[in-house]
C-alpha cells in the first residue's frame, strides 16, 4: 500500500477504506474551495458579518447593516452575481456586482455598479479582492454590462485591473439657507398615496437608472432616507432624497421641475444645523445658479456622490462611447 493508505477487510464484506483518509485529488478540491464562486443563502450571515463588521462596525455605526442598506444586491435574484473566497469553510472576501439598465438621453446602458468589496484583515494582500473582480468582471458582459461603475478611495488598485477615473458633468453644492417663500405644500413621502407618481417622476429624467415599481419602493424606503414631496395642485410634482446614513449622505437624489426641487432644497437646508451637500447634474443646471443666489459654495463634480473618485471600466465600447461617458451619471438611490 501506499503511504496514507488504509485498508480494512472483513471476511464477508470487503471495503476499501483509502479514499476516506487520503483522497488523491484532496490539493484541487483545496484549490476550488479557495477560488471565487457565488454567494449562497447559507453563506448571508456570514458575508454580512464580515461586510457589517469593515464597513459599519470599524466606523463605529452599530445601527446600520449592509443587508437593509443594500436590499437589491443581496436579494435573491441577485445573489448569483455577489462572490465570495472561502477558506477552511469561513468568508474572508467578497465583492458584488449590482447590474442596471441606464437610459442616457434615449440611449439604453447597461452598467454594472460594483458593490462592497472588502477582504478580512487577516486575509489581505494575498490577492483575493483582485480574483474576485477579475471573476466579476469576466462575468459582466454576459449580464448585459456595457460599462462598470464604482466608487472608491483608492484607485490605484482599480486601475491595475483596467478601470480609468470618470467626472460626470455637473456641480456640487454646500451651504444653508432660509426656507424659500413658496406656495408650494411640502410634506413627507407616504408610499400609499405617492410611490406611483414619483415613480413615474423618476422614470421620466433624461438620464436614470430603468426601476421596476417595486424596485422603486425599496429604494425609496432605504434606511436614514428622508423622502420629501411638493404637491403641485393635488399630484406630486417633485420629490427629494435626504441621506442620513453613513453611506447615503447629502441632498443625493431628486426629479421634477428645478423650481419646485429647490423648494425642497430649501426647506431640509433650512431644517439642518450643518452645511447641506446637493448634487447638481444638467437636467437641473438652474439649481447651481439657485444655490449660488443663495450664498453656497459651487464646485465642479468629481464623481456622482459629489466627492472622491468615480471609475469606469468600458466593456462594450461600441455602446460605452465618449458621448456616453460624458452623460453617465448615477443617481444617489442607484450608488454603491
Amino acid at each position: 500500500m501506499r503511504a496514507g493508505e488504509y485498508r480494512w477487510v472483513c471476511p464477508s464484506v470487503k471495503i476499501d477504506c483509502r479514499r476516506l483518509f487520503c483522497h488523491p485529488d484532496v490539493g484541487s478540491r483545496k484549490q476550488q474551495m479557495n477560488s471565487p464562486r457565488p454567494v449562497t443563502a447559507d453563506d448571508l450571515p456570514q458575508v454580512i458579518d464580515l461586510l457589517d463588521t469593515i464597513f459599519r462596525r470599524e466606523k463605529g455605526i452599530v445601527d446600520q447593516s449592509v443587508l437593509s442598506d443594500f436590499p437589491l444586491v443581496f436579494a435573491a435574484g441577485n445573489l448569483q452575481n455577489c462572490r465570495v473566497i472561502c477558506h477552511d469553510g469561513r468568508v474572508i472576501s467578497h465583492a458584488a456586482v449590482w447590474p442596471r439598465t441606464m437610459m442616457i438621453d434615449g440611449h439604453r446602458v447597461g452598467v454594472g455598479i460594483i458593490v462592497l468589496v472588502a477582504t478580512a484583515r487577516d486575509a489581505r494582500h494575498r490577492g483575493h479582492a483582485a480574483a474576485l473582480m477579475k471573476d466579476l468582471q469576466d462575468s459582466m458582459p454576459a449580464l448585459g454590462c456595457d460599462i462598470g461603475l464604482l466608487w472608491t478611495g483608492v484607485p490605484g488598485f482599480y486601475q491595475r485591473l483596467g478601470w480609468t477615473l470618470n467626472s460626470p458633468p455637473g456641480w456640487f453644492a454646500t451651504g444653508s439657507t432660509a426656507a424659500v417663500a413658496t406656495t408650494t405644500s411640502i410634506i413627507d413621502y407616504r408610499p400609499s398615496e405617492h410611490l406611483s407618481d414619483l415613480h413615474n417622476l423618476q422614470q421620466a429624467g433624461s438620464i436614470h437608472a430603468s426601476r421596476t415599481m417595486a424596485e422603486t419602493g425599496v429604494l425609496l424606503s432605504l434606511p436614514k432616507c428622508h423622502v420629501s414631496v411638493a404637491v403641485d395642485g393635488d399630484r406630486p410634482g417633485a420629490y427629494l432624497v435626504e441621506g442620513r446614513a453613513i453611506n447615503k449622505q447629502g441632498l443625493i437624489e431628486y426629479a421634477g421641475p428645478p423650481e419646485l426641487v429647490w423648494s425642497l432644497v430649501s426647506r431640509a437646508a433650512s431644517r439642518t444645523t450643518t452645511d447641506s451637500r446637493l448634487v447638481v447634474f444638467p437636467t437641473h443646471a438652474s439649481l447651481a445658479t439657485f444655490a449660488r443666489d443663495a450664498g453656497w459654495q459651487v464646485q465642479p463634480l468629481t464623481s456622482s456622490k459629489g466627492l472622491g473618485d468615480e471609475m469606469v471600466l468600458v466593456l462594450n465600447p461600441k455602446i460605452a462611447t465618449p458621448q456616453i461617458l460624458d452623460r453617465l451619471f448615477a443617481w444617489g438611490l442607484d450608488q454603491a
